[in-house]
């Protein structure tokens, strides 16, 4: 019974958790920006995902046939992106029980609930959480087709790729960690059976390949064009990646005092934490601001499970390393559950954006913000 427990509480505890906290003031941020396109005709949603917004397109039409059978109200808009942040909290302590220790997998999982960029992913509706979700899983069928390769395993990690990229392309940054992961252990084990994440990567990307090209197309890098500059987002990146700067801190020095007797699983789990936001930085800089770093939510069970090896799942260490980015994190906490808690961020003072088209509305090809008005 105790160990059917200990099998059970790393996924199960910060999943119900998630459902706990998340619901806590679900209804009184206003909508933001980019919330309420569900309740939009699907031509719509396909013209604003032509047009303007192709990375969320995928989503809104999910959330469309959503609010059809469900209803339009905020709370089931809303009530997809707890399910899925619950389930990718769950995931990550899954993660940290297989790779880690059951306390260590518990850890990562309460860990990661306790991050208010995580609340504010949970009551969205929004693409984010469902990406968190998808990324996640991703990342866990790997681990379980490289540790016993088959084609069910493969076909079943392939298809959490390509769904990853129809929540939205940004989230295909994982694959970056992905790839550092199967080298690495090609390299311990040279077997040949890791190479079929090779191809079966590549067929994964066939879905949302449409998506990226018509992001190229609008001059957005994959991403929702954004104003400001990458020096802007660098800045801001550290608070906006976590939501409250003093709980990321602490949970970035837990992950860099991490210490474990396989190096090279923690090697793995540093590159899926590190890669994603470098990139998007990297990126920044080469073709103009790519929106935010809630782009690369993704990164952060690696974090998490980071800063758990940190404290190798012993309960009194466990239980301060929580308590303490909850503590700090209850500022962020309120701040995302305020009325405009899903309109503030931290471009307030950016200036406008590009002008819209006079032709089609929304659009924001190079040549029409270059047309003069």
């Amino acid at each position: 019974m105790r160990n059917r427990f200990w099998s059970l509480a790393p996924s199960l505890l910060p999943g119900v958790a998630m459902l706990a906290i998340g619901r806590i003031g679900l209804l009184t941020p206003l909508p933001g920006p980019d919330e309420g396109t569900g309740a939009a005709s699907a031509a719509m949603i396909i013209d604003l995902g032509r047009d303007q917004d192709s990375g969320r397109l995928a989503y809104h039409l999910f959330l469309h046939y959503w609010t059809v059978l469900t209803g339009d109200s905020l709370a089931m808009q809303r009530l997809p992106s707890l399910i899925a942040v619950a389930l990718a909290a769950a995931l990550t302590g899954e993660l940290g029980r297989r790779l880690l220790t059951p306390g260590a997998g518990l850890c990562a999982g309460l860990l990661l609930v306790s991050l208010p960029i995580v609340n504010r992913a949970a009551q969205g509706a929004e693409p984010w959480g469902p990406a968190l979700f998808l990324a996640t899983l991703a990342t866990l069928l790997l681990y379980l087709a490289m540790d016993r390769p088959g084609w069910v395993r493969w076909l079943g990690y392939g298809t959490a790729v390509a769904l990853t990229g129809l929540a939205h392309p940004a989230a295909l940054l994982i694959l970056a960690g992905h790839s550092w992961t199967v080298f690495s252990r090609w390299r311990l084990s040279r077997e040949r059976a890791l190479f079929w994440w090779f191809p079966v990567t590549v067929l994964s990307l066939v879905p949302p390949a449409p998506l990226l090209s018509l992001g190229v197309r609008q001059h957005t890098g994959l991403f929702t064009w954004h104003p400001g500059t990458p020096w802007d987002l660098a800045r801001a990146a550290p608070a906006e990646f976590f939501g409250s700067l003093t709980a990321g801190l602490v949970l970035i020095g837990l992950a860099l005092a991490a210490r474990w007797t396989d190096r090279e699983l923690l090697r793995e789990l540093t590159a899926l934490a590190v890669l994603p936001p470098l990139l998007l930085l990297a990126a920044s800089f080469l073709t103009g601001p790519l929106r935010a770093p809630r782009h690369v939510l993704i990164a952060l069970p690696a974090v998490a499970l980071c800063a758990a090896a940190a404290v190798r799942g012993l309960r009194l260490r466990t239980l301060i390393a929580v308590v303490l980015v909850a503590a700090l994190g209850v500022p962020g906490q309120h701040a995302v559950r305020r009325a405009d808690g899903h309109l503030v961020t931290a471009y307030r003072a950016a200036p406008p954006g590009p002008p819209r088209c006079r032709r089609r509305p929304g659009c924001a090809a190079r040549c029409c913000r270059a047309a003069p008005r």
